[in-house]
């Protein structure tokens, strides 16, 4: 990517971080460390044309099952009302990797539906 003077690269997280759920120190403290990652490379790479992100995406159900219950709970913690579609997170890494965008870099751009974490 330096030798080519362009480049991109898109982390991939969570917004539990932000939340700090009980129960998930073990789960969030790897992502937290993505988030400073990405902060720290997009300084140390903007320089070289090389753009640095991160995705925090939501509850992406694809092919699990959740109980019934928790997937209604997860889509009502959502300001949507529902998970995100995995094509959702996807088209943002496409944008943010593409050459469509050319100053975008350092974020942690939430793809959750505006998810807080239930009480």
């Amino acid at each position: 990517m330096r030798a080519n003077g362009w480049g991109r690269i898109a982390h991939l997280s969570s917004g539990l971080v932000e939340d700090g759920p009980p129960g998930a120190s073990a789960y969030v403290t790897p992502k937290a460390g993505l988030h400073g990652l990405t902060r720290t490379m997009s300084r140390e790479l903007a320089p070289a044309g090389i753009l640095t992100n991160l995705v925090m995406a939501g509850v992406v159900v694809g092919d699990r099952q959740l109980p019934e219950a928790m997937l209604q709970q997860v889509s009502a913690a959502a300001a949507t009302g529902r998970t995100t579609e995995a094509v959702e997170v996807a088209n943002l890494v496409v944008f943010l990797c593409s050459t469509a965008n050319g100053h975008i870099t350092g974020e942690l751009i939430r793809a959750d539906g505006h998810f807080l974490t239930p009480a």
